[in-house]
């Protein structure tokens, strides 16, 4: 077998594989669906794929997939130090060295597939992997499994090999060990907390880590409130910091000036501030929203005027739909931070209530307007007068600060003019000075990578590679696929308004535990047992359903309003759980091999369409940075229809297509398609999906709350002069006939025709 070529192994991913008891109700559900859906037979040639094929074909898998799409979340890294004096010094023309941090540099795993000869050994592509990564080697695979078995211990689990992944849990496991060691002491229990916070923030799986965090956090609290009972009843000060703010911070009379400090050094009252902000944030990621403005009140309780809580509650507010009161927040935050600007996430978040509620900002766009034509000029002379040395490799971290700046300003700004002045020139100059800022802190868009990877699994998944009578006959699993900005909340919206199915948001439980599924498979596949494949991956596909219905109890546990609860109680048990990483459309190969069944669901829009929308909106940090800039994005839009095209060529049939111009233009009918395809009966309350009280965090937010809406069609054509160089880069991209393949589902046009 030819040697294969291989991408740097970026997959982020997976968890512990924990599962936890389900209820009687769900146990039966379960069974029910089973019998219903009985497994395929098991093909004579399975033995043979799954002992010499599938191995070598694995393996390549490691270096496949990246991490191009996660969470809507706060832009915190968990470490506000971080940005220490880069704020104030850079923006007033003094360069700052960067703030190093112990964070690991990816590194290259190559693996090649070697040629075998039959099924005499283990090939040294599968050895050398295996030995790397702590995995258990057998050398008798010819041997009968019950020889095997007699020779042998089970093998213990399979090592992560994600180096991102190995860095934070290894930091966790000895923060941990000390804080055990040491259960009363509240500066261990808050260094655990944060770093498991921190884990949560760059690794997207599901969750893993925020119950565990949550409780550290709780914990601390306890701690540091019996240390202030402590402390009052010694008449002592609690608001007095032990160590003074870095030179250069900006002052504010208050416990802001604490932010910088590290935890020792902070007073007691700033320290209980700073552990309900973090608390706040692991409460937004683990999408209880109304549990985050809890704990940021908390705070403010403290410090009225603490900008770490006012910042990051106004975000769980706009998701909340709580658009006046977050307008309040941002702009207490807005005029209280005016030199340093180390929250200028207020601007973005202000004009996304403008946009979206003119109304709920007094004052309206004159609340930030003045202020960043004031200040946009400014920072950029400084930063032209700055430039020679903020190209010093020391000064990475002010160039990122304020390259970071002028992006959140000019992107405010093209909001204003694109929805109120729909001055399109000025908007346009706004949108692309921002992405100028923007990618010039960012490293070089690698255009061979990118096309080594889709390569990649195209040779990977090939006909033949899914042996017959593998994967789970579960259909609790839905995912839905697509390019960003392509109108998947709106279908998320009108599934979850189903009384038996739950969204668990875009922090998959699935994409977060690929590397596990990998790695698991591959010991499984060199086991020299035929039957161990198609078992682990049921387990494998059992554990993800039962991560998937974790998360949801601890979302659906999570709110504080009574007469909520109490109707909650009345809800029937979901049935399927919704999984909208749409960056997924690259792992249906191994969405297939676990769940075959499972309804994939793609959704697809007018390409200019999808790919202005896609332009103009800010993602976190990540490979969909490169989304702002022509090239990388005209080749990620490339890439995601050439891999479409290849799934739909050796899995035929598999991925249901929807088209998002269907799902606007014929809701009802492509709604009740769509229920069908679930298995489950129809609910009229899914029409009436944007009346259901439901917290969306995602860049659609404030769209899915207004229903049904057609006017944004087409309206990349308001700017089609400024974006005619990336319509020639796409090339024959520009158009793309794919149909809604819902079965039963004939388009309105298409009716119109036939009659």
């Amino acid at each position: 077998m030819a040697s294969e070529p291989t991408l740097q192994a970026t997959l982020h991913s997976p968890p512990s594989s924990t599962t936890s008891t389900t209820s009687t109700e769900k146990s039966n559900a379960n069974e029910k669906e089973e019998k219903e859906n009985p497994p395929p037979p098991a093909s004579l040639s399975m033995a043979f794929l799954i002992t010499a094929v599938l191995p070598i074909l694995i393996i390549l898998i490691l270096s496949v997939y990246g991490d191009y799409n996660s969470p809507i979340v706060p832009e915190d890294d968990g470490k506000p130090q971080k940005m220490t004096l880069v704020s104030q010094q850079a923006v007033n023309g003094v360069p700052s060295s960067t703030v190093k941090t112990n964070q690991p540099n990816a590194k290259d795993v190559r693996n090649g597939a070697g040629k075998t000869a039959g099924n005499k050994k283990i090939p040294k592509e599968v050895e050398d992997y295996m030995r790397k990564n702590g995995m258990t080697l057998t050398n008798n695979q010819n041997q009968p499994q019950r020889q095997q078995q007699q020779q042998k211990p089970p093998p213990p689990p399979p090592q992560q090999t994600d180096p991102t992944r190995q860095h934070y849990d290894n930091q966790i496991a000895k923060l941990r060990t000390s804080f055990h060691a040491s259960p009363n002491d509240e500066y261990k229990a808050l260094a655990l907390a944060d770093a498991l916070r921190a884990r949560d923030l760059a690794i997207h799986d599901g969750g893993s880590a925020q119950n565990e965090c949550i409780e550290i956090y709780h914990k601390a609290l306890q701690l540091i409130h019996a240390k202030k009972e402590n402390m009052k009843q010694l008449g002592q000060n609690t608001n007095v910091a032990s160590a003074q703010a870095p030179a250069g911070t900006q002052a504010f009379g208050n416990l802001n000036d604490e932010l910088f400090l590290p935890n020792a050094g902070k007073s007691v009252d700033g320290l209980l501030c700073a552990v309900y902000a973090g608390l706040g944030k692991i409460y937004f990621m683990a999408n209880m929203f109304e549990k985050s403005v809890e704990s940021y009140d908390e705070a403010l309780n403290i410090e009225p005027m603490y900008l770490d809580a006012l910042s990051y509650r106004a975000s769980s507010l706009i998701i909340l739909g709580r658009y006046e009161e977050a307008a309040m927040n941002y702009t207490t935050v807005i005029q209280t931070d005016g030199k340093q600007r180390m929250f200028v996430d207020a601007f973005t978040g202000m004009a996304k209530i403008l946009v979206a509620k003119e109304e709920a900002v007094p004052n309206g766009w004159d609340v930030i307007v003045p202020t960043l034509e004031r200040e946009i000029p400014n920072i950029e002379n400084r930063l032209e007068q700055m430039s020679p040395q903020l190209q010093l490799p020391q000064n990475a971290g002010s160039l990122s600060f304020i390259t970071g700046l002028l992006t959140k300003m000019h992107l405010a700004m093209f909001s204003y003019h694109d929805v109120k002045t729909k001055q399109t020139k000025e908007a346009w100059h706004h949108l692309s000075t921002a992405y100028k800022h923007k990618m010039s802190a960012l490293p070089k868009w690698s255009a061979a990578h990118e096309d080594q990877r889709i390569d990649t699994i195209k040779k990977i998944f090939r006909p033949g590679f899914w042996p017959e009578g593998t994967g789970s006959t579960s259909r609790v699993p839905i995912f839905i696929i697509g390019f960003v900005r392509s109108g998947s909340t709106l279908l998320e919206r009108v599934l979850d308004a189903h009384p038996l199915i739950v969204g668990t948001g875009e922090d998959s439980v699935f994409n977060g535990r690929l590397d596990y599924i990998r790695n698991k498979v591959v010991e499984a596949s060199i086991s020299g047992d035929p039957t161990m494949v198609p078992r682990v991956v049921k387990e494998l596909a059992g554990e993800v359903v039962n991560g998937m219905k974790d998360r949801w109890r601890t979302i659906d546990s999570s709110t504080s309003d009574e007469k909520d609860a109490i109707e909650k109680e009345k809800q029937p048990v979901p049935r399927r759980f919704s999984d909208k990483m749409l960056t997924n459309y690259l792992n249906i190969g191994f969405i297939h091999m676990l769940f075959p069944r499972a309804l994939i669901l793609h959704v697809a829009r007018e390409p200019m369409d999808t790919i202005f929308s896609a332009y103009k909106h800010e993602f976190p940090p990540g490979t969909l940075d490169y989304t702002s800039d022509f090239p990388s994005l005209a080749q990620l839009y490339q890439n995601y229809r050439d891999i479409m095209k290849h799934w739909d060529e050796v899995l035929p049939g598999r991925v249901t297509h929807v088209r998002y111009e269907d799902l606007v233009r014929d809701m009802p009918n492509v709604a009740r398609s769509v229920i069908n395809a679930t298995g489950l009966q129809w609910d009229d309350g899914v029409l009436e999906f944007h009346k259901k009280k439901q917290a969306v965090n995602t860049l659609s937010t404030t769209q899915v709350r207004k229903g049904i809406y057609s006017h944004h069609l087409k309206s990349w054509m308001t700017y089609e002069e400024e974006l005619q160089p990336l319509v020639k880069m796409l090339g024959d991209s520009v158009e793309w006939d794919l149909k809604t393949s819902l079965a039963n589902y004939v388009p309105p046009a298409e009716e119109e025709k036939e009659g």
